[in-house]
This record gives structure tokens, sequence and C-alpha cells, in this order.
């Protein structure tokens, strides 16, 4: 599964909290994803959650980046349309999972972000990338949102 997931990135953007940091880390990391970047970290999330990141991405021999903003991210993963995944509230288009699964297998790049802020991306960040949701009754928040995707991912690739 290694040579797939190395062309999948998980974003987490605009976080706060210490926890969101460590429970999303460990659900790509303990899925066998290769790659985590943290966007905007803020407060407690820049001081302890990103070094505790740091060092189970340095534990397991995964890649973790650290990055001012999103749409740095963007620029240096080199990808023209990120997959944003917000609230099913936000938006009408669902997650395809068959769709990411035949992007995957190609080999092309799949980057996917999900903000950890409560009032989701800005307007302005939504116009970096598609947006699209779960088909949930209301927000799972991110590492819940990561994990139903990359779960269902890796079961596919794998």
């Amino acid at each position: 599964m290694s040579d797939i997931t190395k062309n999948i990135y998980v974003i987490l953007h605009n976080v706060h909290a210490v926890s969101k940091v460590l429970e999303t880390v460990q659900v790509v990391y303990g899925l066998g994803f290769q790659n985590f970047v943290v966007t905007k970290a803020e407060g407690s999330a820049a001081q302890s959650g990103v070094p505790d990141a740091n060092r189970l991405a340095i534990k397991m021999k995964k890649n973790f980046m650290v990055l001012p903003d999103l749409k740095d991210a963007i620029e240096l993963l080199e990808v023209e349309e990120p997959l944003l995944l917000v609230s099913p509230v936000l938006t009408k288009e669902r997650v395809d999972l068959g769709q990411l699964v035949e992007q995957t297998k190609t080999g092309e790049k799949l980057v996917l972000v999900f903000s950890a802020s409560n009032s989701s991306f800005s307007r302005k960040e939504m116009d970096l990338g598609k947006c699209v949701s779960l088909q949930s009754k209301i927000d799972i928040g991110p590492s819940g949102t990561a994990a139903v995707i990359l779960y269902a991912l890796s079961n596919e690739i794998a």
C-alpha cells in the first residue's frame, strides 16, 4: 500500500487545539498513510501539538510538514485542485470514494484538506480547491472525517 499512499497528502488547516492535531495524525499514520501537513497552527496546537506530531512522524518514519498557510501547502505540493472537506451543511457535493480510489491508482497526487476550525474554511480558502463533504447528518470533525475517508481508501487500494 505504501507505493500508492506516497501521493496522498492529508492537510489539517487552521488548528488551535492539541487534541485535534494528535487525533488526526494518529488516524493518518495509523491507517498507513505517509504524508501529514499542518497549516496555520496557532496557540497550544503550535506549541505542543505540532512537536508531538513531529515526534510521532519521526518514530514511525513518516513525512510531516508545518506551513504557515494553506496556500503555501497547495503551492509546494503542486496540486491544482485539492479536496476541501467541509461540513455537509456547506455543500451538496459529496465525496466520491470511487473517484478518489481511481485517482490514487493512476499515481495522481491527492490532497485532502480538513479544517480544524469550528467555522470551517473561509470563503477565500474555499476558492482554493473543490469543496466536498461526507454524507452525514452533522459535521463529525476533522479526525472523524479523515478516519472515514482514509479507512475507505486504505481498504480499496490495499
